[in-house]
């Protein structure tokens, strides 16, 4: 850069604006240039704060604990010039983003040139007093985002509540007791209970991938979309055919979603399809034993090489009895895992459900929900947890 031209940037820079062409020109003569290559590292956060610089062309960016949090490009930009004046470590590391080009002043320089010329004082109020209005400005922005993400995640959870069955099943022939907790404040379990002709009872069990926002907006779809599909057809084969419409077209994005979807009939008839969910545990009283309602499907939203492009969904069917009861759950439970990194397991939650086989669902549901607490031992959850507990009367 030629010493004219190198005035000439000074001369446009906030620090120096005021300065006179002489005093510009000295100034001049203490900017030294300099160039570096694509990530390179200018300053490291905690270095001695020995020079300030300005960006002539090129980007570079301010990351402070391996984050970056702000990028400039702007000619003239003065970075570094805190640490200078304050004689304390950097507060963030520096890298360029590009091939970037600056000038940089020397601390004892500066401070020699500051006291010949006291009108840099003033230029370097202003560019402090900018940089304060800037990261104000930045800190509000980043205020507001949380604020409306804060907001859209309280408007999921209520909408994720609202779709949860708001009393139990009432009929003559069935009990139940259900429950849904999300990892964090909005999940993708949800379950639903379905009054459906001749007084069949349809019970719908959903594990979307994921937690979060749209998640949970998934699962509200799946729910509209059953509702609406109940009231024309309310079979195995065509629920099934609607949640997977609604995961796979209407969702509009890659996302999957394992469930059951049982039908309970009063000719002591169970009927149901279960797509990648655990298996329910339906437990006969006479026998003493339990019947494992494996998946028969893949999880909604996932087709294997060696799949029908079209999944053609169809019922299974088995019987229930008087004393008998059914469980439905979410991964949740039986990937639990204590402090000692050990899953809860489908053969301790069956062992627990043989133990309190004469309970009412919704004290066997109380003891499913305690026995995993204590099993956990403390760890945080690190699934949704859904649960319903049907029993048959």
């Amino acid at each position: 850069m030629l010493a004219k031209e190198k005035s000439t940037f000074l001369k446009q820079t906030e620090l120096f604006a005021e300065l006179s062409i002489a005093d510009i020109e000295s100034i001049s003569d203490i900017a030294h240039e300099i160039v570096f290559q694509e990530s390179h590292t200018i300053f490291k956060e905690g270095a001695e704060g020995d020079s300030l610089y300005f960006l002539v062309d090129g980007e570079i960016s301010i990351i402070k604990a391996e984050t970056e949090v702000l990028s400039f490009k702007e000619k003239g930009y003065c970075f570094g010039e805190v640490a200078l004046i304050d004689d304390k470590p950097r507060s963030a590391t520096i890298k360029t983003c590009t091939l970037t080009r600056l000038l940089r002043i020397d601390r004892d320089d500066f401070f020699q040139a500051l006291a010949r010329i006291p009108l840099i004082g003033r230029g370097m109020f202003r560019v402090l007093n900018n940089k304060i209005r800037n990261d104000l400005e930045v800190q509000m922005s980043a205020i507001r985002k949380e604020v409306a993400q804060e907001e859209s995640m309280r408007l999921a959870a209520q909408v994720q509540q609202s779709i949860l069955p708001n009393e139990e099943i009432k009929h003559s022939c069935i009990t139940s007791a259900g429950y849904c907790q999300p990892t964090n404040n909005v999940g993708g379990d949800y379950y639903d209970y379905l009054y459906l002709p001749n007084e069949q009872v349809g019970i719908f069990i959903g594990d979307v991938m994921g937690h979060g926002f749209h998640s949970a907006m998934v699962a509200a779809m799946t729910k509209s979309g059953i509702q609406t599909q109940i009231r024309f057809d309310a079979s195995v084969p065509e629920v099934m055919k609607t949640v997977k419409r609604v995961t796979e077209e209407d969702a509009q994005t890659f996302i999957y979603m394992t469930c059951c979807y049982v039908i309970i009939h009063q000719d002591n008839r169970l009927e149901f399809a279960n797509a990648g969910h655990p298996s329910m545990l339906l437990y006969r009283m006479k026998s003493d034993e339990f019947i494992e309602l494996d998946s028969q499907f893949t999880p909604v939203g996932i087709a294997l090489p060696d799949q029908d492009a079209v999944t053609h969904y169809h019922s299974t069917e088995t019987t229930w009895e008087p004393g008998d009861f059914l469980v439905l759950y979410s991964d949740g439970i039986t990937e639990a895992f204590n402090a000692d990194a050990e899953m809860y397991g489908i053969e301790r939650l069956k062992d627990l459900l043989v133990e309190n086989r004469a309970l009412s669902p919704s004290e066997i549901r109380t003891e499913i929900l305690s026995d995993l607490e204590a099993y956990q031992q403390g760890e945080n959850l690190h699934d949704d947890i859904t649960l319903v507990v049907t029993k048959f009367l």
